[in-house]
């Protein structure tokens, strides 16, 4: 049942890239790409697993960290978001802000 789901979706994601082209090549394209990939990852990275409690707090503030690299890499250069894309990982890494969240 999940792998219909996730094919359904990625078809549906897949045929409104093809046929709303225009408005993802226009202006707004890239912001509403960005808000999407936020509210998906603060969504995703929010929920733990079954029987683990959600924590909107680390959502958030993954999918934030995620949004802004991509704002960094649409907006400035491919290279500035790979390295503040690394920055935000070490700076997890090194204050264990995911050892927490997975020890819960």
């Amino acid at each position: 049942m999940t792998k219909a789901l996730l094919l359904v979706s990625g078809l549906a994601l897949s045929m409104s890239g093809v046929l709303l082209r225009p408005f993802w090549l226009s202006e707004w394209g890239p912001i509403t790409f960005i808000f999407l990939v936020w509210l998906v990852m603060s969504v995703v990275f929010g929920w733990a697993g079954k029987g683990k409690p959600y924590s909107i707090r680390f959502g958030l503030i993954v999918g934030s960290g995620i949004a802004l690299t991509f704002l960094a890499t649409f907006y400035t250069n491919s290279y500035v978001g790979i390295g503040l894309l690394l920055a935000l990982i070490y700076l997890g890494v090194k204050t264990k802000f995911f050892e927490r969240r997975w020890a819960e």
